[in-house]
C-alpha cells in the first residue's frame, strides 16, 4: 500500500492518473513510483504524444503537426498532392514538421542519458547523489519520466526522484523551455508559409480531411510515430523491470 492514495483506491487513481498524463497537468493522487511497471508506458505514451485536446503547454499545437504528417502520407498514398485548408503541403513544411517529431524524441532521451552519465560516473554514485530510491530500469524510467514531463507539460515526477538539486532543476528547466518554444516558433512559420501561399479549392478528387476515414488514420498515424520512436526507451525502462519480477 506504500504510495497508493486510500481514500480513492487504486481504480480511480490509475485512472486521475491516465487522465493526467494526457493533459500534463502534473498532478497526481497516488505515487506513479509505486505504480506497477507497465503503468509507465501508459504514463510516458500520453505525455509522449501530447496532442490531446485541453492540453497544458504546446498539446494541441502537436495535433496541427501529425494533422499535416497523416495529410502528407494520406495523399501519397492515393495519388494526390498533399494539401491542408486548401493549401498545398511542401518540402519546408515537412523539414519543420519532422524537426519537431525528432525533437520531442532526442531532447528528454539526450537529458535522460545525461543524467544516467552523470549518475554512473559521479563519486560515490547515487549514495552521494541521493537521485534514485529505486536503481535499475525503474530508475532510469524514473529520470526519463522527469524530463519527458517537462518537455510535454508544465513537470511532472515518478516520486521516486531527489530533483530538488542544481542539476535537476537547471536541466528541466532548460527541457520545459525547449518543448514550449520549439513547437510554437515552428508551428507559427508554418502558418506563415502557408498563409502565402495560392488558396486551392476543392474538388471531387481531394483528401477529405473530415471524415471517419481520415481520422482513424491520423489516430493510426499518430500511434505509429511514437511506437516507433519511444519504443526502445520503454524496452530499457518499464518493460525491462516488468519481465524481470
Amino acid at each position: 500500500m506504500e504510495g497508493k492514495e486510500v481514500r480513492f483506491g487504486s481504480f480511480y487513481s490509475a485512472y486521475y492518473s491516465g487522465i493526467n498524463m494526457a493533459i500534463p497537468a502534473g498532478t497526481i493522487t497516488a505515487m506513479h513510483d509505486s505504480y506497477m511497471p507497465l503503468s509507465a508506458v501508459y504514463m510516458l505514451i500520453g505525455m509522449h504524444i501530447d496532442a490531446f485536446f485541453g492540453g497544458l503547454g504546446s498539446g494541441w499545437i502537436n495535433m496541427f503537426f501529425y494533422l499535416i504528417v497523416a495529410t502528407f502520407i494520406a495523399s501519397l498514398m492515393i495519388g494526390r498532392s498533399p494539401e491542408i485548408f486548401g493549401k498545398k503541403i511542401e518540402f519546408k513544411e515537412m523539414q519543420l514538421v519532422v524537426g519537431v517529431s525528432v525533437s520531442q524524441i532526442f531532447v528528454p532521451l539526450l537529458f535522460a542519458a545525461i543524467a544516467c552519465f552523470v549518475y554512473m560516473q559521479y563519486p560515490g554514485g547515487n549514495d552521494s547523489l541521493n537521485w534514485l530510491s529505486n536503481k535499475g530500469p525503474h530508475g532510469f524510467t524514473t529520470m526519463l519520466y522527469e524530463y519527458v514531463s517537462c518537455f510535454a507539460g508544465n513537470g511532472s515526477e515518478f516520486s521516486g526522484l531527489g530533483n530538488n538539486s542544481i542539476f535537476w532543476n537547471l536541466t528541466t528547466a532548460l527541457v520545459m523551455l525547449l518543448g514550449r518554444f520549439i513547437p510554437i516558433i515552428i508551428a507559427i512559420m508554418i502558418g506563415g508559409f502557408l498563409l502565402h501561399k495560392k488558396y486551392i479549392p476543392p474538388t471531387f478528387g481531394s483528401l477529405r480531411t473530415d471524415s471517419y476515414t481520415f481520422g482513424g488514420f491520423l489516430l493510426m498515424t499518430i500511434i505509429v510515430l511514437n511506437a516507433l520512436s519511444f519504443f526502445s526507451a520503454y524496452i530499457l525502462g518499464p518493460i525491462s523491470e516488468h519481465f524481470m519480477f
